[in-house]
């Protein structure tokens, strides 16, 4: 495993937080509140790939 791995984790998250700032200025609470859930999902997706990830980068 390499270092590339992490950094696809910090890249991913760091999309994310654009997205869910593009969300709020671009939407209605009502309807961002719709988008927020599902990017909730995707958050614990990436969550336990990333730190699944990172574990394995730490143990080598």
């Amino acid at each position: 495993m390499n270092n590339s791995d992490i950094q696809i984790c910090y890249r991913i998250e760091s999309r994310m937080n654009e997205f869910i700032l593009s969300i709020n200025r671009a939407y209605s609470i009502i309807e961002a509140d719709k988008l927020h859930r599902e990017l909730r999902i995707l958050d614990w997706i990436f969550y336990h790939v990333c730190s699944n990830e990172i574990k394995k980068f730490e143990w080598l």
